[in-house]
């Protein structure tokens, strides 16, 4: 029988106690290709040749093409153990237990790592609207939502994190008065050197203007258009981690929340700091994506419309944060948003959003609770606190290609109005609190 991918990874994980019985912590090891390694730390219990040949033998014979070159390796003959042993995302298995040493496993992937890297404590008042798909008024909910924030009184600093299609910047900022640099320049320069922060990155909004202390910035993808100013190229260069001078790592995530919080000092240098931050995320299984939810905001609004593709896509997301052990630090900072809904019969494609919502979330990330179990995470249905509880946007036959550059004063209709109504009183308040006042 051929051994395949999801197959190998599977057997290795039930093999792991074994080899940590004699009191070693064992680590499994996936590399990009795939191909695996199991390593051991030999450094406290050393292993024998026999042993190792025994292993490799077995493994090599039981995952095939799956099986490394190497098969078995032993921390002391590893140039910098901890790189394994101590890795920042490093998912354990099982804890040291009498005589056995812990069990874990560790992906080496090109993309899509921070979404393992769950942060427990996010800055605050930092909010991320996500959709898995494209298409669902993900920015034009973002516009709207930091004009409803700055209608209060508040300072809201929006930033464009669709850095490979931006479209919030533009939304919210005519061509000629748009920052001079934008947030990519700044990933760019700060890779080199301190002059990064001597860049212009925000400006305030011209699109928003409220009465009141209210006011609105935005921190574009990109500069403004003019002769010699590039941007592809130095999108190409920004995902990447980098070393820091300290000789430490500084991963594309670290790098962004460095950049988004010198755009929030930023405005507080020219006004007062922000009250909330929202982070307009690029769509789909993107880095930038993965930085903004795990890392960078308390609190995701995750847009959908009730279809196959959707929750098998946020099926497979929730499952990814499950199998590393995520689900409870992330759970509870999510929020569902049912875009699109046909107004014609909201309620009854309401109820049926919310019960896939529900069995999308309890799937991976609630709690497998019985009845009895008051400590089980697991909301009802109708739960209107829950993350799957869904608040609708209505569809809206006005919003089909808009032009907002070509429409002043869009966001004044009567019918986008009230289309956005209930889910700007809910994510208003979800984000600052009580927006009354």
């Amino acid at each position: 029988m051929t051994m395949r991918f999801d197959d190998a990874w599977a057997y290795v994980r039930t093999r792991l106690p074994e080899l940590s019985a004699s009191g070693s912590d064992v680590v499994a090891l996936r590399d990009l290709a795939g191909r695996i390694t199991v390593v051991i730390d030999d450094r406290a219990r050393p292993t024998t040749p026999e042993q190792l040949d025994g292993w490799r033998a077995r493994l090599r014979e039981a995952l095939g093409e799956y099986a490394s070159p190497m098969t078995v390796a032993v921390a002391g003959a590893l140039i910098d153990p901890d790189d394994i042993f101590r890795s920042r995302d490093l998912v354990l298995l099982d804890e040291r237990t009498g005589e056995a040493g812990f069990t874990a496993v560790l992906e080496r992937g090109i993309v899509g790592a921070d979404w393992l890297r769950v942060k427990a404590d996010p800055a605050s008042r930092r909010v991320t609207l996500y959709g898995f798909k494209g298409g669902v008024g993900r920015t034009s909910a973002t516009f709207l939502l930091a004009e409803r924030l700055a209608e209060t009184g508040r300072c809201v600093l929006v930033v464009d994190l669709d850095l490979e299609s931006p479209g919030i910047g533009p939304l919210l900022q005519t061509e000629t008065e748009a920052a001079n640099y934008g947030l990519v320049d700044f990933l760019i320069e700060a890779a080199l050197g301190d002059h990064a922060t001597e860049l212009d990155v925000v400006a305030r909004s011209n699109k928003i203007q409220v009465k009141g202390n209210g006011e609105v910035w935005v921190a574009p993808a990109r500069g403004r258009p003019r002769a010699g100013y590039s941007y592809l190229p130095k999108l190409n260069r920004i995902y990447a981690d980098l070393t820091t001078a300290a000789g430490g790592r500084a991963t594309f995530a670290d790098r962004l929340d460095a950049a988004i919080s010198f755009c929030e000092a930023q405005v507080g240098s020219l006004s007062r700091r922000p009250d909330v931050v929202l982070l307009d995320s690029r769509a789909g299984i993107h880095d930038v994506a993965a930085a903004a939810i795990s890392r960078l905001s308390d609190l995701t609004f995750l847009f959908a419309t009730d279809n196959e593709q959707t929750w098998t896509g946020y099926g497979d997301l929730f499952q990814q944060w499950a199998d590393a052990d995520r689900a409870t630090v992330i759970r509870e900072r999510l929020r569902t948003v049912a875009a699109l809904t046909p107004p014609g019969s909201a309620s009854t494609y309401l109820s049926r959003f919310r019960d896939r919502a529900q069995d999308c979330f309890a799937t991976s990330l609630y709690d497998d609770a019985t009845t009895w179990d008051a400590e089980a995470f697991n909301p009802a249905p109708d739960d209107v606190t829950a993350p799957h509880y869904a608040v609708p946007i209505l569809f809206v036959g006005e919003m089909v290609g808009l032009d907002p550059s070509a429409r002043a004063n869009w966001q004044e209709s009567e019918l986008i109005r009230a289309a956005f109504r209930e889910f700007l009183d809910w994510a208003a308040e979800l984000a600052v609190g009580d927006t009354n006042d």
